[in-house]
């Protein structure tokens, strides 16, 4: 029975991580749009949404299901518990990613109001952070997800300079006001993305070392660090 619960227990992981891999190309899809004007590419990451939804709803079936069944040690129940949390944590990146893409349909419709410098940026750091939390949980690497964390101060940073720029344009020219606000929308979805990364990482952090970081990150990242 132990072999059972612990080949299921794997599958729940890797069921977990095939869904991250697809949040991650639907934000990548979803932010291409945006920064190629391409709608057609924006619509079909509105449609890959139910896709993600019911990844979710199949790691909640089989997390609870082993729950019941087995009954798990501590240990084996505090990984099942980070599932359920990385799991909710991904259905809602997929919903910023639809988000951004329904921006990107409303925003392609329009002359472009201005270069798009730092919002790509944004996007790569919020790509590759959700990539490196994924990869930590996987490897179960306390010291990549603490990457993660330290990258969330450079999302912060770009979504108020973003948020500055723009109401900056906004005031000089009115006829902007409609898309500067929806790229307001976008650069917000993307720190959000950042953030739902980083309590992924949070969970790897307590899941490996029993260090609960997520209250005071950084008076406790030195907590984290072998």
């Amino acid at each position: 029975m132990k072999r059972h619960f612990d080949d299921e227990l794997k599958q729940l992981k890797d069921k977990l991580f095939r869904m991250g891999l697809q949040v991650e190309e639907v934000i990548a899809k979803a932010t291409k749009a945006l920064f190629e004007r391409d709608s057609k590419l924006a619509e079909e990451v509105i449609k890959k949404d139910q896709e993600i939804n019911l990844y979710e709803i199949e790691i909640d079936e089989l997390a609870h299901e082993l729950i019941a069944l087995y009954q798990p040690t501590a240990i084996d129940l505090r990984f099942i518990t980070m599932v359920l949390k990385m799991n909710n944590d991904l259905e809602r990146m997929g919903d910023q990613a639809v988000n951004i893409a329904e921006k990107a349909i409303q925003i392609n419709q329009e002359p472009p109001m201005k270069p798009y410098i730092d919002l790509p940026k944004a996007a790569e750091t919020a790509r590759g952070m959700l990539r490196d939390a994924l990869d930590a949980f996987m490897k179960r690497d306390p010291d990549k997800a603490k990457q993660v964390l330290e990258r969330d101060d450079v999302i912060d940073g770009i979504n108020d300079k973003v948020y500055v720029e723009l109401q900056t344009l906004m005031r000089d020219k009115p006829e902007t006001v409609r898309q500067g606000v929806a790229l307001i929308m976008v650069s917000h979805n993307l720190e959000r993305i950042a953030d739902l990364a980083t309590n992924i990482a949070e969970d790897v952090i307590y899941l490996t070392r029993g260090i609960d970081v997520r209250h005071h990150i950084r008076e406790r990242r030195q907590e984290t660090a072998p």
